[in-house]
């Protein structure tokens, strides 16, 4: 019976581990080829969703496009115009649509009154009139006394104040001194942009401001119209931004208190509609009847300006767009 020697052993034992090696690396080759597949499908998969849920919500600002246009047609044949709450426009599905196939879409829109316009406080670059800081001021008070009780070294004469340096046309602070000399300590450098405001994110520019801030405002602020801009709509503006009217009459300023905002719902749910003083319309109230005295900056109750907002969705992935229609 044949022996099989040392160098036999050793040969099938090599034979074995290469027989092996091989094993192995056929299957990392396999797993690889397998989690690249993957990899390509949930990609092209993304890209696919990504793709309808854009187009959806491109769609979606078309849909409002078209919304206003009919509102603009309804309106031509009137004598008396007023954005309210029964208008075209205000009359989309407030549930998101669902869409073919496993989509859904979600389109609001908004007038340039339904929220207090910053630009509004201002003219020309400048101050819109002594009321301007008093009126940001207790703007601020209300805003930081309901929402930011956790972070109370904020001041709001001085954010008010900031805000004006920012805006006003000249490079000098309300209290005296450069108002660059913050802005150029900062990395990068940069300056007071004395314009209108640009987008309610510039705020966040501002010194003393920052993102927590600007998200506590986001729900009561606009820029929209950027020129010519009046204030608030009493009859689209949700009720806490009704709560920033400032209204009154000499010396005596305040913000609209509980029993103004209630009377304003309360004629908006009656079906009337809020009007100027000189409006002759079966329908309206003047707001003077309302809340008393002038407001501060005088009320808007028409607008050629809505911020539309258009958010689609397909499975996890979600598109947002947000577009300023003018005219």
């Amino acid at each position: 019976m044949p022996h099989r020697t040392r160098g036999t052993r050793r040969e099938g034992g090599m034979a074995l581990v290469a027989v092996m090696m091989f094993l192995l690396l056929a299957l990392s080759t396999t797993a690889t080829f397998v989690y690249r597949s993957i990899s390509d499908a949930l990609i092209a998969s993304n890209r696919d969703k990504s793709a309808q849920a854009e187009a959806l919500a491109r769609g979606g600002i078309r849909l409002a496009q078209a919304v206003l246009a009919q509102d603009r047609l309804d309106e031509a044949p009137l004598d008396f115009r007023v954005e309210a709450l029964d208008d075209a426009w205000m009359r989309p599905p407030t549930l998101p649509i669902q869409t073919e196939p496993g989509g859904t879409l979600q389109v609001t829109i908004e007038d340039a009154g339904s929220r207090l316009n910053l630009n509004a406080l201002f003219a020309e670059g400048e101050p819109r009139d002594a009321l301007t800081e008093v009126m940001l001021v207790a703007f601020f008070e209300e805003i930081l006394a309901a929402h930011d009780a956790e972070r109370p070294g904020r001041d709001a004469e001085e954010l008010a104040l900031n805000l004006i340096d920012w805006i006003d046309a000249d490079d000098s602070r309300v209290l005296g001194g450069f108002e660059d000399d913050y802005y150029q300590t900062q990395e990068p450098a940069y300056r007071a942009a004395n314009r209108p405001l640009l987008s309610v994110d510039e705020l966040a520019l501002v010194e003393g401001f920052d993102a927590d801030l600007v998200a506590l405002l986001r729900p009561y602020v606009s820029v929209h119209p950027w020129a010519g801009a009046d204030g608030i709509n009493p009859n689209t503006a949700p009720p806490w931004v009704l709560r920033m009217l400032f209204h009154g009459t000499g010396d005596d300023y305040r913000l609209a208190e509980e029993d103004v905002v209630r009377a304003i719902l309360d004629v908006r749910e009656g079906g009337g509609i809020l009007c100027a003083d000189e409006a002759n319309h079966e329908l309206c109230t003047p707001l003077r009847e309302v809340i008393g005295g002038a407001v501060y900056p005088p009320p808007t109750f028409t607008t050629d300006v809505f911020t539309v907002t258009a958010e689609a969705r397909y499975d996890d992935v979600v598109a947002r767009i947000e577009s300023v229609q003018d005219g």
